[in-house]
């Protein structure tokens, strides 16, 4: 299994399913730490497509909560930060579903 390196970002393709355990495994056997920004992205590039970010620890309760299903896209990294948006009020960073895109008009 690959081991934790900061700079980089590791896609899981279709495994929605298995993401609880895929989580699990990245913070026992690879050395992720629990923090670590997850976005999932469903039906990428399609009218349909939604995305949803959080961590390591939170990832699977949002898939469920938001029923993400396949064909999804997770990338585990620091590259799914440029996803999340900031709370004006507050300066939280949201998680959750960010997107959820619907038919453009042409």
């Amino acid at each position: 299994m690959i081991q934790y390196h900061k700079e980089q970002t590791i896609v899981f393709l279709i495994i929605v399913g298995k993401l609880r355990e895929l989580c699990q495994r990245l913070i026992d056997m690879a050395g992720y730490p629990s923090k670590t920004s997850v976005a999932i992205i469903q039906n990428a590039e399609y009218t349909t497509q939604r995305t949803a970010v959080g961590d390591i620890e939170t990832i699977a309760d949002l898939a469920k909560e938001y029923q993400v299903k396949p064909s999804s896209m997770i990338f585990v990294g620091e590259v799914g930060r440029v996803l999340l948006e900031d709370n004006s009020e507050t300066g939280e960073q949201v998680v959750g579903l960010i997107q959820n895109m619907t038919a453009a008009e042409v």
